[in-house]
């Protein structure tokens, strides 16, 4: 972090230097532009007062100079006087910027780079009365050409630049980060207060110790839960197991007491099996969002799985609609729709249905079951919480099964909007639409 933050402050300082010095280019070019025009339009005013009183236009070559020329158009475009060349041998001028402009509106200007490398020629033509064209230019060297001679100057100026913002990148780095790295080191510790500590920080340590003392008391709930839902099973098994041991079971006991000792067992196993997934969603592993996710097929092989204990209790499942696929990972849906599905057959009544209904990005289980108070509903998706417990324990529910749901809905930023009747039915759907991941 440390390092990313001073590659940031001198990245930010050296793009600030460079801004600077364009932007110092960039003005300097424009107000010597400015300059020279206005120098023109002067000579341009001085010339014109002389040349109403000369005989000839070549008289005008006393009043040139190394920085001055001076050229005398007629509307035509045809040179007839140059200071600085044989006005004869010069092509037609009635293409430049400048005696268009001045044609147009009295007066033009513009800036041409020469043949010359470095050198910019600046122009102004005034229309004269007589329907001619006086046009002065001088030449100076471009600002590039100026920067160029002055290149390795330049370069040790940007690099004692350079220099600078590492120095200062570091100590600035260093000095926000201090309170910070005081802070971190003190997480761990009762007191996160200190007294060097940036007032703006006050906020952030509050909030840290909040959900620090949430963590703490929802780790403590979940032990407390956990080592209830084992414990169950655990003493169970251990009576029966007693009870064959001691003799006490004779014949079909035997039997009945092995029945419910593997009963117990694979209740055990379901909960160890949803407390590792739950880890595994808590701590982000397994989150890849690669494959591609077509909702109609995973529950089609939901159903398949659970036709069995869909007919043992005389369920009718159903599979309708398709989905537009998206990226996601397979296994977490598969384990989404699954329980969702599971639950609607453990929690239907004998002979009941479940639809699955499927359209765009969405997914929609519904079930003729037992439904949910509308007390409950909003805590349905919390760790070991059971609408009905003794009947949870029937059907061998850990009530983990749709916090896992939620978990794997909230990786995917899928939406899960729950609608239930008591003794009517629950209708769970599953909006993927707000995933980012589109299937290619």
């Amino acid at each position: 972090m440390k390092r990313k933050l001073i590659l940031s402050l001198f990245y930010m300082g050296l793009i600030a230097a460079l801004i600077s010095v364009v932007a110092t280019v960039f003005v300097y070019q424009n107000t010597m532009r400015a300059e020279v025009r206005e120098n023109l339009e002067n000579e341009l005013r001085l010339l014109q007062v002389s040349y109403n009183k000369l005989h000839s236009p070549q008289e005008l070559q006393e009043f040139a100079s190394e920085d001055l020329r001076i050229t005398l158009i007629d509307t035509d475009g045809k040179v007839l006087f140059e200071s600085a060349a044989d006005a004869e041998k010069m092509e037609n001028h009635l293409d430049r910027p400048e005696i268009i402009e001045a044609i147009q509106s009295g007066s033009g200007s513009d800036a041409r780079i020469s043949s010359t490398l470095g050198i910019e020629d600046y122009y102004y033509a005034q229309n004269l009365p007589n329907n001619r064209i006086l046009r002065v230019s001088t030449e100076i060297r471009s600002v590039l050409s100026m920067f160029g001679r002055t290149f390795y100057f330049l370069v040790l100026i940007i690099t004692a630049i350079a220099a600078l913002s590492i120095v200062l990148s570091v100590r600035i780095t260093n000095r926000f980060i201090s309170p910070i790295r005081k802070l971190s080191q003190s997480i761990d510790d009762s007191a996160l207060y200190d007294e060097d500590m940036y007032p703006e920080l006050v906020p952030l340590i509050e909030e840290i110790e909040y959900q620090r003392n949430i963590q703490s008391d929802r780790r403590q709930e979940f032990t407390a839960n956990v080592s209830h839902e084992l414990k169950t099973p655990l003493t169970a098994i251990s009576g029966y197991a007693e009870m064959i041991e001691s003799g006490m079971a004779k014949g079909e006991d035997n039997q009945h007491f092995a029945s419910k000792i593997r009963a117990e067992s694979d209740r055990m196993l379901a909960l160890v099996s949803d407390i590792i997934a739950l880890s595994k969603l808590d701590t982000h592993q397994d989150t890849a969002m690669e494959d591609v996710i077509h909702l109609e097929q995973i529950a089609l092989e939901c159903s398949e799985r659970l036709s069995l204990a869909a007919q043992k209790k005389g369920v009718l499942m159903t599979v309708d609609g398709e989905s537009e696929a998206f990226c996601g990972n397979q296994v977490k849906i598969y384990e989404m729709i699954y329980n969702l599905m599971d639950n609607a057959i453990k929690y239907n009544r004998q002979g009941g249905n479940v639809d699955v209904v499927i359209s765009d990005r969405k997914i929609t289980i519904s079930d003729t079951g037992i439904g949910i108070p509308p007390e409950d509903t909003q805590r349905v998706f919390e760790r070991f919480f059971r609408v009905d417990k003794s009947r949870s324990k029937e059907t061998g529910g850990t009530g983990l099964g749709l916090s896992i749901v939620k978990h794997i809905a909230e990786q995917h930023h899928a939406v899960i909007t729950l609608d239930s009747t008591l003794n009517v039915g629950t209708d769970i759907t599953v909006d993927f639409n707000e995933v980012n991941h589109e299937a290619h």
